[in-house]
Order: C-alpha cells, then sequence, then structure tokens
C-alpha cells in the first residue's frame, strides 16, 4: 500500500544523533515526521546499554563517550531543546603513557602543553607550528561539511608531523591522536584530519549527561514537540529503497515480513555511508562510488564494571603506538561522568587500533577479553592487576563501521562528492562522512539536511564559524 503525502510530512531514515537532531528540528518548524530506525533503539553510535551486577547498575556507551564545549552545534541545540539542564561537568584532563608515566594534558588550557613532561624543549618549540597551521586552517573547518578544508589535504598526518613538528610530537601528540578519534595510526590518516582533532579537541571545557553521552538522542525524543501527535518514531523498521518521484520522496520499509511505501514532501537519510549508497536508488555512479568507498575503522572494544574504582583523574590515557602496537586508549568513564557506574565503583573500557579490531570482530567475547587484558597488562600492569582484583563484570562491543579514518586525499574526494548534490532535492543526506566521526559533526549534517528540507538558508554559524 502506497500513503498518500502530506505537504508538511517529512520521513527520516536512521534514529542516530544525525537523525533525531534533524527529526527535533523538522518538528520544531512545524513539520509532521515519521522517523525509521532499523534497530530496537535509537542513538545508534551515541547510545548506551544497561548492565545490572547484583545491586550494580552500569550505564554503558556503545560508541561516543566524550563531549566538549567546542561543540557549538550541539550546545546550540541543547539551549533550543532546553536541555542545558542536562549538561553536567567532568573530567577535563587527557592523559599520554610514556615510559610507563601517564602525564596528564589540560583540555581546556593549551599553555599545559608547554609545561607537560612529556615533551621536551625541543618539541615544546616545534609546537608553535602546530598552533600556527591550526590558526590557518580553521576559516576551511567547518562541522558540517569539511570540503572546504579540501585545499589543505596534500599529505597525511606522519608526512605532516615529520615535516612541520618533530618525531616526538608525532610519536606522543600526533599519533595518540590519531590513534583515540580515528582507531588508525597517523599514516593512514590524512593531516586535516588531524588538524580537526587537535581543534575540536583542546581549549574547551567537557561535559556530559546523567548516564553518557548516550542519553541525548533519547532527550530529544522525549522533549514535548517530539512527542506531539504528528510524529511517528518506527523501531525495527528496515529502509530498502527512498527514491525521489519529481518534488516528493517515497521510502520503502519493512517489518516483520510487511512491506510499506510512504510519500512524503522529503526525506532526510542519515545513516552511515555505505548504507545511503545502498537505498538511495537516485545517486549517481560516482556518488554511490564516493558513498561506498569511505573508509571506516572497525571497533571492538571491552569495558570492565569495578567494585573499586582506580585512582586516576583523566578521562583517558592515551597509548602512543610506540608504547604499545595495538591499544590506543584506555577511558576512565566513570570520570566521564555520573550515572555511568554506581557511587563507589569503577567503569574502565579499553580501545585498540582497527588492525586489532578487524582480527577479532568474529571471535567469542571470552577471547576478546583475554586479549584485551593481556595487552593492557604491558603496558600498564598496575591498572590490569586492579582490573583483576576488582572486576564484576566485562562488556565486549563490535562496530564493523566505528569512525571514518579518511586517508590523505580524502577531503578533495569529499569536496568533489559534496559539490555534485543537489541541495533542493527532496532527498537530502546527512551524516558524519560529511565531516568527521564525532557526535556534533554528525549532529550538525543532521540541521544542515534539515534546513535545506525547509528552504532556508545556511546559519551564520554554519557559514562564518570554524571549529
Amino acid at each position: 500500500m502506497v500513503e498518500e503525502p502530506r505537504t508538511d510530512h517529512v520521513i527520516v531514515v536512521g534514529a542516530g544523533i544525525a537523525g533525531t537532531t534533524a527529526a527535533f528540528r523538522l518538528c520544531r518548524a512545524g513539520r509532521r515526521v515519521t522517523l525509521l530506525e532499523r534497530e530496537e533503539h535509537v542513538g545508534g553510535r551515541m547510545s548506551a546499554r544497561e548492565v545490572r551486577v547484583g545491586d550494580a547498575l552500569y550505564r554503558v556507551d556503545r560508541g561516543a563517550s566524550w563531549l566538549s564545549h567546542n561543540y557549538a552545534s550541539m550546545i546550540g541545540l541543547l539551549d533550543d531543546a532546553g536541555l542545558t539542564g542536562r549538561m553536567l561537568p567532568c573530567s577535563d584532563e587527557l592523559g599520554v603513557l610514556r615510559a610507563g608515566r601517564v602525564h596528564r594534558l589540560s583540555l581546556v588550557r593549551s599553555s599545559g602543553l608547554l609545561r607537560t613532561g612529556l615533551l621536551g624543549w625541543r618539541a615544546k618549540f616545534r609546537a608553535v607550528n602546530l598552533l600556527r597551521d591550526l590558526a590557518a586552517a580553521r576559516r576551511r573547518l567547518r562541522w558540517e561539511d569539511m570540503s572546504r578544508a579540501a585545499e589543505l589535504d596534500r599529505e597525511n598526518a606522519r608526512e605532516y608531523a615529520l615535516r612541520r613538528l618533530d618525531r616526538e610530537l608525532l610519536d606522543y601528540l600526533v599519533e595518540p591522536l590519531c590513534g583515540s578519534q580515528f582507531l588508525a595510526p597517523a599514516e593512514e590518516v590524512a593531516a586535516v584530519g588531524a588538524l580537526c582533532v587537535m581543534w575540536g579537541t583542546f581549549g574547551a571545557a567537557s561535559f556530559t549527561f546523567d548516564g553518557g553521552t548516550g542519553r541525548l538522542p533519547e532527550y530529544l525524543l522525549d522533549t514535548p514537540v517530539m512527542r506531539s501527535p504528528g510524529t511517528r518514531v518506527e523501531l525495527r523498521a528496515q529502509v530498502t529503497e527512498v527514491r525521489r518521484e519529481g518534488d516528493e520522496a517515497v521510502v520503502v520499509w519493512e517489518r516483520d515480513g510487511e512491506v510499506r511505501t510512504e510519500r512524503a514532501r522529503a526525506c532526510v537519510v542519515a545513516v552511515p555511508a555505505r548504507a545511503a549508497a545502498r537505498i538511495v536508488t537516485g545517486l549517481d555512479r560516482d556518488q554511490r562510488g564516493h558513498l561506498a568507498g569511505v573508509r571506516y575503522t572497525s571497533d571492538v572494544h571491552v569495558t570492565f564494571g569495578l567494585s573499586l574504582p582506580p585512582v586516576e583523574t583523566a578521562l583517558g590515557v592515551a597509548v602512543p603506538r610506540r608504547e604499545h602496537p595495538d591499544l590506543c586508549i584506555v577511558l576512565y568513564e566513570h570520570n566521564l561522568g555520573p550515572g555511568r557506574a554506581p557511587t563507589g565503583r569503577g567503569l574502565v573500557t579499553l580501545i585498540f587500533r582497527h588492525h586489532w579490531n578487524a582480527t577479532r570482530m568474529a571471535a567469542d567475547d571470552d577471547t576478546v577479553i583475554v586479549d584485551a587484558r593481556a595487552a593492557l597488562g604491558q603496558v600498564m600492569p598496575d591498572l590490569a592487576a586492579h582490573i583483576d582484583s576488582y572486576r564484576e563484570m566485562a562488556v565486549v562491543q563490535r562496530w564493523e563501521n566505528a569512525v571514518i579514518a579518511r586517508p590523505a586525499g580524502g577531503y578533495r574526494d569529499l569536496a568533489a562528492f559534496t559539490a555534485s548534490l543537489d541541495g533542493d532535492s527532496p532527498v537530502q543526506l546527512a551524516g558524519d562522512y560529511f565531516s568527521y566521526s564525532t557526535t556534533n559533526a554528525a549532529l550538525a549534517t543532521g540541521e544542515r539536511a534539515a534546513r535545506r528540507v525547509l528552504g532556508l538558508p545556511p546559519t551564520a554559524a554554519a557559514a562564518d564559524v570554524a571549529l
């Protein structure tokens, strides 16, 4: 059965942060919205699961774990949704491991880079080049679309660091940041990506929500405007086709063997790049090829619930590849805000580079846990022993397509792709593949897609404000 279109009806495919943001903006503008999500929960990579151990309830983020006041689009969304009261402070320190010692850097005060014992004076002197390059790149960095950075896309992060910085800065700053953000070594990441991470991470305080970052999509769907009679949320809805027919969008989806076809004034497709390539039939060969070729790194990470938290003030400790080839960051999630672990308990997550993850994607949980614990013991034996002594639970989570690790040249490819899209089409795309894999970037692309559906010009923030 094909439903008759409504002039104010918009379908949003995907209930991750990009899709829920687009749905909220469209509802707020008075549109009737149908939100289709293939999973049994909303949020996608910005969601959480609950694990109960006796009387202890742990809330474990499935993907995104950290938020920053640098995220201007997210701050604006929270303000408009009446959710700023949900924001809670958390640790503003990032540790970096070197020769068994954790050196803590302030995410708020960039001057801490000059005082840290992590780097020698020569490296600190060369870091001035990094600050200059960040300032020069600023005008070309946009959360909702990084295609303007194409002119900066000439080399990978390793080549850039050795040319403009030095080996010490590569090993103990650039490489750890590439691993922590992209789950990939510096030679597999464009230098532009490394600059994006530096600019998005440092210079502002961190924040969270009670229970973790995964609460935001839930909070958005619980706002009064999203609970209006004109809003539908369909879970376990597998979308198989989105196409344009004249000035309308047609969406085919199924659930429990029943196929449904709906027409709408427009559709926002907010799913990972490869999924968009499969379901949006109006894409040309080059557009489909670009989306299918977007490189996502895989993620297999382990979270331990502990009856006693380890002594650490940082939100996480980055592990340089020089220290360990596989383990890239240890997150102290109980330092990331309340609600993740019960009072007096700890929550620690081990995250690995994608080469390690790829070989364990199909491994059983027990094998992954043993391998993860062994890797930690090689570089942080005290923490490994603490986990052995106080472990209450261990959870393994897997993402086949976790984060985008765009290589050198990838931003030039992105520019060609975005230039080929029709900004007036009733089918609009949203997702982190327009930028890089952060919650704020995905959110900003959802807002841009909603504005295009509404026929609105780019916001001042999108037009004039850099990262």
